[in-house]
């Protein structure tokens, strides 16, 4: 009798070693164009990400994510008066890896990086569209706070750091190339 015990008692630690390995959220929020200060390019946000836990301790683990974050209308900065395009929506794609602190705890803090690619559609004052693309890389962090076994509430903060626009109109992607997309969103996150 007391071998069957232990190894019912076996598998079942074992079935909870590997339970929970996966991360799927949606979160929505706000964008922010950071890098000119010109403009906010203020604009709704909406984040989807996956993540798979690859190891971990107690109070640490370690997992490749699937970030997938876009913004909606943002508005584009003029000079002079000079206006070439009017809003333009971002679109992220940023494998990585998230480090997440006490993950069987009721708040869960994590820190997030990774490298992909940007988008950006552009509508011009014509009403044309126009798009770009270019290398991104994000880094950012949150919080989970468990509301069920299963389920949590989600806060985010992510910069995607990607090329700009290509528009003579944007101050910081002529000085250096580069632009700070930052999304601030909240949402549920659900763990299987």
């Amino acid at each position: 009798m007391r071998k069957p015990l232990l190894a019912v008692v076996f598998v079942l630690l074992l079935g909870s070693a590997f339970a929970q390995k996966n991360d799927v959220a949606l979160t929505g929020g706000g964008y922010f164009e950071v890098t000119d200060p010109l403009n906010l390019g203020a604009a709704w946000a909406l984040e989807g990400s996956y993540a798979r836990r690859l190891a971990g301790v107690p109070l640490i683990s370690i997992s490749a994510e699937l970030p997938v974050a876009g913004s909606f209308s943002s508005s584009i900065p003029t000079l002079s008066g000079f206006n070439i395009a009017t809003s333009y929506n971002s679109l992220f794609i940023t494998p990585g890896i998230r480090v997440r602190l006490a993950p069987s705890f009721f708040l869960s803090p994590y820190l997030a990086a990774g490298i992909g690619y940007g988008h950006f559609n552009k509508t011009l004052i014509s009403g044309t569209t126009t798009s770009n693309g270019a290398m991104a890389f994000d880094i950012g962090g949150g919080l989970d706070m468990k509301i069920l076994p299963h389920i949590s509430l989600r806060g985010e903060i992510r910069d995607f750091n990607s090329g700009g626009l290509d528009l003579p109109s944007v101050v910081s992607t002529v000085a250096t190339g580069r632009q700070n997309n930052l999304f601030v969103t909240a949402g549920v996150a659900v763990r299987f």
